[in-house]
């Protein structure tokens, strides 16, 4: 029973959840099976973590149906009746909590009835509830369902009233459609990236005039996800800055999961500007950066190792390596704890480079199996970076070697990202040679090809440690 589908639920709960359910377990208005009780009473004896040799579906079973022989089938039936019950509970209790769900079947059913004055009441509370919530897309869903009850009962009470509600129901339709659908193209278009599948994004181009023609102050959820859109299919700036003009307006109304998703959407432009050699959006960058951490609005659960790192590198890029070892210190215990110790030390790394501190940054670094970590390639980049500092010629040059031949001879990898780095190893071996000839001529040749060639990683260094041999 340990692994149970029963256990593995009850184990997610917490404490407070646990005894909550013990409470629905005893409710004869939900449960009026006995075993079922006593089942929950010696289960709670082995709560949290259910996994004491005493644990065992014979010793339960006793409890339960003390004097009778066991039964696997009898213990199997118990096992699958607790089961529903824990999820009915669970569903309920997210019934329960949904106040606008809750007060739209409730006013629905009050309709039903005729219960006109509870009707009206009711109507009234749920319109608070609208007004106070954030307008993600399941409020605009909620509004279609509440003027379409409003309007049913209308018919047969105010035709007046009837009429104008029809605007509305037509008007609150479209914006339920419009965030809904546009939602979806973001969605699809990034995974479309990422997947290398093309989807059939139906009435696209009809969806996307609609907006482009749209001549309106109201800033809606909708207006945000269009420039949200069109930013990751264009890369045009005119939406960078309209997407954090809407998310500015739309700010009170907005979710801390859509303010997320904008954020990110924001930051993915910057390092594409970044990326094409304008480093001001470095800057653009960590501001949105501090206000993702501002506001609290990354999402529960664990942070995203590849949005921890990022947030490391950008900082450091632009100097900023106190205010990255505060983000490091703080937010750490949010990484998962069978990578976290790995991606810390990873981070530390790049921080301890940018002051200068190469020992230490390496230190981090050996800490760290490469052979097994997911940021391989980083890695040994930076360890290209510190040899080259550290003056450490034969495990530079060795190193160099064994990289190019790694990035000839696996096929997995992206092949830009082989590319990028076969010309970071190109001009650090150039390098190497001009600072072995010191020879300013060369050295200027050296910095100009490594200012005209498309950005890749560690380009800024590169040009620095040439700028210093041109010296």
């Amino acid at each position: 029973m340990k692994n149970t589908q029963l256990v593995v639920i009850l184990r997610s709960m917490d404490i407070s959840e646990f005894k909550e359910l013990g409470k629905y377990v005893i409710s004869p208005y939900f449960n009026n099976r006995s075993e079922v009780i006593r089942f929950y009473d010696a289960l709670k004896k082995h709560y949290p973590l259910f996994d004491s040799d005493e644990f065992t579906d014979k010793i339960i079973f006793d409890i339960v149906y003390p004097g009778k022989n066991f039964s696997d089938v009898l213990m199997r039936k118990l096992v699958s009746l607790t089961t529903n019950l824990v999820l009915d509970f669970i569903a309920v209790k997210g019934f329960r909590n949904d106040s606008i769900g809750y007060n739209i079947l409730l006013i629905d059913k009050l309709s039903e009835r005729g219960l006109v004055e509870m009707f009206q009441k009711r109507s009234r509370i749920l319109n608070e509830h609208l007004d106070s919530s954030k307008h993600d897309f399941a409020y605009y869903q909620s509004r279609l369902r509440q003027t379409s009850l409003l309007n049913g009962y209308f018919l047969n009470t105010d035709e007046k009233s009837m009429i104008k509600g029809y605007q509305k129901e037509l008007d609150d339709l479209m914006q339920f459609f419009f965030s809904g659908v546009l939602l979806m193209y973001v969605r699809l278009t990034e995974w479309s990236r990422t997947l290398n599948h093309k989807f059939n994004l139906t009435f696209f181009n009809e969806v996307v005039n609609h907006f482009s023609l749209l001549k309106t102050d109201n800033v809606t959820l909708a207006t945000l996800y269009f420039n949200m859109l069109m930013l990751i299919k264009t890369d045009e700036e005119k939406y960078y800055d309209d997407l954090i003009n809407s998310s500015e307006q739309f700010r009170p109304n907005l979710s801390d999961a859509d303010a997320y998703n904008t954020a990110i959407v924001l930051i993915q432009y910057c390092h594409k500007k970044v990326l094409k050699g304008n480093s001001e959006f470095r800057y653009k960058q960590f501001e949105i950066t501090k206000g993702i951490l501002k506001d609290n609005i990354i999402p529960p659960g664990f942070i995203e190792p590849y949005f921890f790192t990022n947030i490391i590198r950008n900082a450091t890029a632009i100097q900023e390596c106190d205010w990255a070892e505060n983000f490091l210190y703080e937010y750490r215990h949010k990484l998962k704890p069978e990578i976290a110790t790995e991606i810390c030390d990873y981070s530390f790394a790049m921080i301890e480079i940018t002051r200068g501190n190469f020992e230490r940054s390496l230190t981090h670094l050996s800490k760290i199996n490469i052979e097994r970590s997911n940021m391989k390639l980083d890695i040994k980049n930076l360890q290209i970076v510190i040899y080259y500092e550290l003056n450490y010629a034969e495990e530079l040059i060795s190193l160099t070697d064994a990289f190019k031949h790694y990035l000839r001879r696996e096929k997995t990898l992206p092949e830009l990202s082989v590319q990028n780095n076969l010309k970071f190893l190109g001009f650090v071996s150039d390098l190497v040679k001009v600072s072995q000839n010191k020879n300013s001529k060369t050295a200027y040749l050296l910095n100009k090809q490594i200012s005209e060639s498309e950005y890749f990683g560690s380009k800024e260094w590169l040009l620095r440690k040439s700028e210093d041999l041109m010296k």
